[in-house]
């Protein structure tokens, strides 16, 4: 049985803070991306989490194992664009059938990892549990097309489970190296239902939950 379970948590206060908690733990103290000193409460928040859909993966003990926020368009702009271009020939987001929404602030905590064990499955089903709830999210907030500013080693972890995430503009140094991906959540509906990645087993598809693979098996679907 599954140890974890997808969904969204701006619903919950408790699981909200354990996210602010989280990623200040990961971006601040662990990687090092963000100096400590400017989050004194320790959480870890910016201009972005007001028009964010925020998701997690939780144990089952109801903590936060794993978490994410998906941006929706806003006046702002998408933050990754403050560091990353596509490269010329990708125009797609141009278009008005394109609704897209970025990934960002995926955090797993490495203090989490060694405390619930250091098998394959204890190591891996975290992280798939979480891409879950990032594509519900994705997909209940009505976007076509997850971007995000990704690093090697996340981007192959995404290609080894099977989703059609690519790589679409130059490295950069941002929170340390990554490069511009995209991914057509349409492509990716085909990837799943043609079940050739048993990983992707009961991600959603579609906007219609009642589409989704392993719908009627699984009892923790995302409320947003």
């Amino acid at each position: 049985m599954n140890e974890f379970h997808a969904r969204a948590i701006d619903d919950d206060p408790g699981l909200l803070e354990q996210s602010y908690q989280l990623r200040y733990q990961v971006y601040c103290v662990e990687r090092q991306f963000l100096d400590v000193a400017a989050y004194p409460d320790r959480r870890e928040v910016d201009e972005f989490d007001g028009c964010s859909v925020h998701v997690g993966a939780v144990d089952a003990d109801g903590q936060l194992a794993g978490t994410a926020r998906v941006i929706r368009a806003n006046p702002q702009g998408f933050p990754m664009f403050r560091h990353c271009a596509f490269f010329p020939e990708v125009q797609m987001l141009g278009s008005p059938q394109i609704v897209p929404v970025e990934v960002s602030r995926v955090a797993i905590s490495r203090h989490y990892a060694r405390h619930r064990g250091t098998g394959p499955r204890r190591r891996t089903e975290p992280f798939i549990t979480l891409v879950k709830a990032i594509m519900q999210g994705a997909k209940r907030a009505g976007a076509t097309h997850l971007i995000g500013a990704t690093d090697a080693a996340f981007h192959r972890w995404l290609v080894h489970y099977g989703l059609p995430y690519r790589i679409s503009g130059p490295a950069v140094d941002y929170y340390g190296p990554v490069a511009p991906c995209i991914m057509s959540l349409q492509e990716l509906d085909e990837v799943i239902v043609s079940r050739q990645f048993p990983a992707l087993d009961g991600f959603p598809v579609g906007w219609d939950p009642s589409l989704w693979p392993g719908y009627f098996e699984t009892a923790n679907v995302l409320s947003c």
